[in-house]
């Protein structure tokens, strides 16, 4: 695993727990649908394969 940072994705997760949905604006949440992730990884890995290319910075 350590082509992932995980200093950066704990960070963006961290900031999102701060987030109200009620300042989420739909244009800057990604199409769920246009990420791929592999299922033949390990749960660990798949989660991060998730969360690496969403856009959370315009979230937070």
């Amino acid at each position: 695993m350590a082509k992932y940072n995980i200093e950066e994705l704990a960070e963006k997760l961290e900031r999102c727990k701060n987030v109200n949905f009620d300042d989420v604006k739909l244009e800057d949440v990604d199409e769920l649908t246009s990420i791929k992730i592999d299922r033949r990884k390990p749960s660990n890995e798949r989660i991060l394969d998730f969360l690496i290319p969403i856009k959370l910075q315009k979230i937070v």
